[in-house]
């Protein structure tokens, strides 16, 4: 048996979707369940991937994964982190993404983290968890650094970034992805454009002082998230900005989910 973790901020939520879909060697997949998993079990039910939910409590509970299944059995957990964002909780971004990687660690062959170094809250995690037996593969560009954030990684890396900036023409764009944008109210108040959920009109004055004047919609070519293009209309809405749309592809993702399949260690 191998076990395959995933470690995500939900933002990734529709590319996790989209690799369990099209990888016909997972045998099953087990979702951590947690306030942020909801979402992940109904995206694949409609898509018919059957999933079971599992509460980790101790580390004999880590252990019983091993109890049942074939030798060549492939299994994914996904762990789907909630959304805390990089200003004033990024000591609690990072806590929970150590202490996600250090469980996992215990019961998986192979770890996979769908997180951008998140305005360098992540530049140490390589050094920090060298010692791990199990390899751990992060969401790396071209050039085989690790992306700076989720727009970036969606981008394809920091170079697609900068092209699709200059093809942009000097337009100040704030980009959304499917999840950014039907989370975006949690999102501005996660990356500090406002206090509290309560107090989103405060972040316009922000918008207005970073002279956004479009949203750049990107389609990832994913349909998991239905709202996707009436919540860029919301948000477009709110605060008075034009629409253009730019598109990415899932390429710096299978990249990401083959190496840490072609890196799995032996089962012990």
């Amino acid at each position: 048996m191998k076990i395959i973790g995933i470690i995500s901020c939900k933002i990734f939520e529709d590319e996790i979707v989209h690799l369990v879909e099209q990888d016909e060697e997972v045998d099953e997949v087990i979702i951590l369940k947690n306030g942020s998993s909801e979402d992940i079990v109904r995206k694949l039910e409609e898509i018919c991937v059957p999933c079971r939910e599992l509460t980790l409590k101790n580390v004999e509970a880590h252990r019983d994964l091993r109890n049942n299944g074939g030798d060549e059995e492939l299994i994914l957990v996904l762990n789907v982190l909630e959304v805390v964002g990089t200003g004033r909780k990024r000591t609690r971004l990072k806590m929970n993404i150590y202490d996600a990687i250090m469980r996992m660690s215990l019961f998986s062959d192979g770890l996979l983290l769908l997180y951008g170094l998140c305005g360098n809250v992540l530049k140490d995690i390589e050094r920090d968890f060298s010692y791990l037996r199990c390899p751990l593969v992060f969401i790396r560009d071209d050039e085989g650094n690790v992306v700076d954030d989720c727009i970036c990684a969606t981008l394809g890396g920091k170079q697609a970034f900068m092209e699709i900036i200059k093809n942009l023409r000097g337009e100040r764009s704030f980009m959304l992805t499917p999840m950014w944008a039907a989370n975006w109210e949690k999102m501005i108040v996660a990356n500090g454009f406002a206090r509290n959920l309560e107090a989103l009109e405060e972040s316009k004055m922000v918008f207005k002082a970073a002279r956004y004047t479009q949203v750049a919609k990107i389609n990832t070519g994913l349909k998991y998230q239905h709202n996707f293009e009436p919540r860029v209309k919301e948000f477009a809405s709110f605060y008075d900005l034009g629409i253009k749309e730019i598109k990415a592809e899932q390429v710096i993702f299978k990249k990401s989910y083959s190496e840490v399949k072609n890196s799995l260690i032996p089962s012990t």
